[in-house]
C-alpha cells in the first residue's frame, strides 16, 4: 500500500507549515480545496495525521531549556514521575538506559535553576549526574524527507496486524477503515451490525 502524489504533496507542506489553510494548500498543490480535505481525512483515517499542534518558541517568552540527567536509586518509574509532577518548571521526563533519566525544565531566572537542583538533593534516593543548558535551541526540527517509495505501516482497524499490499477498505458513518484481509473486514463488519442491533433495542427500552 502506497501514498499517491497528491498526498506525499500534503505531507511535505504540513511539515513545512501544520497550520496552513486547506485553500492555500490546495494552491500550492494545484488540487481543489474538496480533494484537499478529501485527502486530509483519509491520512486522518489511516493515523498518518494524528493532529496539528502549535509549537511555542519558548526563548520568545524569557525561558532557557536545560536538562537534568538523574539516577532515582530504588524508585519505580512512577514514583519519579510524581515527585517531579510537584514541581512546575519540569516538563519532560524520560527514560534511559539503566537507571537514569532524562529532564527537561525551562527557567526564566538563573535562581530559578539553583531551586531546581537544591528540589532534587533533598529527595532521597536521587543522584544529579550532569545539568546542561540546551545548546541547538536555533535549530528547526529537521524534516524527513518524504517521497512515494516511503513504506506506509498501517495496522488493520479488527486485528491490529500490520497490513501488507493494498488494503480492504470499508466506509461507515464518514470514515474509512483498513483491513488486512475481507475475513476481518466481514468480522468487523458483524461486529459493527451487533452493536448497531443492541443501541437500537437499548433505545427501545428506554422509551
Amino acid at each position: 500500500m502506497k501514498l499517491d502524489e497528491t498526498e506525499m504533496k500534503i505531507l511535505r507542506e504540513l511539515q513545512k507549515d501544520g497550520r496552513v489553510s486547506r485553500r492555500v494548500l490546495a494552491d500550492r498543490i494545484d488540487v481543489s480545496t474538496p480533494t484537499v480535505s478529501s485527502k486530509i481525512e483519509k491520512l486522518e483515517n489511516m493515523g498518518i495525521i494524528e493532529g496539528f499542534t502549535v509549537e511555542i518558541d519558548h526563548r520568545k517568552l524569557g525561558f532557557q531549556k536545560y536538562f537534568f540527567k538523574v539516577e532515582g536509586e530504588g524508585k519505580t518509574e512512577e514514583e519519579i514521575r510524581d515527585i517531579f509532577t510537584e514541581f512546575e518548571r519540569f516538563r519532560k521526563i524520560e527514560k534511559l538506559e539503566g537507571e537514569g533519566y532524562l529532564i527537561t525544565f525551562y527557567v526564566s531566572e538563573f535562581s530559578e535553576l539553583d531551586k531546581a537542583t537544591e528540589y532534587l538533593e533533598k529527595k532521597d534516593g536521587f543522584k544529579i549526574k550532569d545539568v546542561w543548558r540546551a545548546q541547538d535551541e536555533d535549530m528547526k526540527v529537521p524534516q524527513i524527507p518524504l517521497d512515494e517509495k516511503v513504506p506506509l505501516d498501517i495496522a488493520c482497524y479488527y486485528c491490529n496486524k500490520p497490513i501488507k499490499g493494498e488494503p480492504e477498505k470499508w466506509k461507515k458513518d464518514g470514515k474509512e477503515h483498513y483491513f488486512c484481509c475481507s475475513s476481518c473486514e466481514e468480522l468487523y463488519e458483524e461486529k459493527y451490525d451487533r452493536l448497531q442491533k443492541r443501541k437500537k433495542e437499548m433505545k427501545g427500552e428506554k422509551q
